[in-house]
């Protein structure tokens, strides 16, 4: 593990404080007691974002998420954090510009789960990883002009952070074709295919390493992969039958071509679930970030998380 850097980031904001993600952030980074933290919410929200009972203050912005509105809720802060879905790609472009021009030394877009959005294959199955390789590129841009100008504004940098499937969430939700209640699972492949995939709180976990670390080169203006752990299917239907000391049913084996080939067609046509299958069947069969360049699991301190405890806290908790 790298020593620790002296920190550099201390105010950070974060939008999308509320979902199921930025919940959890919000909860780590004040939690960490490294951050003063800031949310920043729209002017319609009627949310009030607290921590253990203590209210976490707030910042609003127009409901449009203009650039002005963006720039002077983000002035004086170190970093912005961004942790709500990419409904609006053009708001998270002015996400990233607002925090240029206001100065911001760090921000982590909402990249992270559930597949690499550089990878080509992804980007032609689901617009969504087009979406936030824009956002990437933009923010490349503006760290490379902020470099070259000289100003003040010189220190901008961003880091992206890929995580892989939500785990807990998706055992929850049956995103993961884990199906809780009837003790069912569906496989890709016959289930082998190790892959990726990080708890909410392991992604909240990173995005504070990643702000402690943010004098540390290697966690600026670059892509991160991190995980709680990397498994097969196989290796959670086996872990989910000692949970719940019942043997489960395989309902269904796909053919992981002819699923994404079936619900490509379904999405194509407007199937708005079909393009969750198609995230859910790229993250599983292209999701392995271990060996891959940028895999941070060192550089962050972070070790991967037991499966089966994981596991049990689910089904105790679905």
């Amino acid at each position: 593990m790298p020593p620790l850097i002296t920190m550099a980031i201390k105010k950070v904001a974060l939008i999308g404080a509320t979902g199921n993600l930025g919940s959890v952030i919000l909860e780590a980074l004040v939690s960490s007691g490294s951050f003063e933290v800031t949310v920043v919410q729209r002017e319609s929200s009627q949310s009030k974002p607290s921590v253990a009972g203590t209210a976490v203050p707030v910042k609003t912005v127009d409901n449009d998420l203009s650039l002005g509105s963006l720039q002077a809720a983000f002035a004086g802060q170190d970093a912005v954090v961004v942790s709500f879905p990419l409904r609006d790609p053009a708001a998270h472009l002015r996400i990233a510009d607002a925090a240029a021009a206001a100065g911001v030394s760090r921000v982590i877009p909402a990249d992270y789960g559930s597949c690499d959005s550089g990878s080509a294959r992804a980007q032609e199955l689901v617009p969504l990883f087009k979406h936030k390789t824009a956002v990437r590129e933009r923010l490349q841009a503006l760290s490379a002009a902020a470099e070259g100008s000289g100003s003040s504004s010189s220190s901008f940098s961003w880091t992206s952070l890929v995580t892989g499937h939500f785990f807990d969430w998706g055992l929850r939700k049956d995103f993961l074709h884990f199906q809780l209640a009837a003790r069912t699972a569906d496989l890709l492949d016959g289930g082998a295919a190790r892959s990726s995939t990080a708890t909410l709180a392991r992604i909240a976990e990173a995005v504070v390493r990643v702000l402690q670390r943010a004098d540390d080169p290697r966690t600026r203006n670059r892509v991160l992969f991190v995980q709680s752990f990397c498994v097969s299917q196989l290796d959670v239907l086996r872990a989910l039958e000692r949970a719940t000391g019942a043997e489960w049913r395989v309902a269904n084996r796909y053919d992981s071509g002819e699923f994404i080939r079936e619900h490509k067609a379904k999405a194509d046509a407007g199937d708005k679930e079909a393009i969750e299958e198609l995230v859910f069947a790229q993250g599983a069969i292209d999701g392995n970030w271990e060996g891959r360049e940028g895999f941070a699991m060192e550089l962050l301190g972070l070790d991967n998380e037991d499966l089966d405890e994981v596991v049990r806290r689910v089904v105790a908790s679905p």
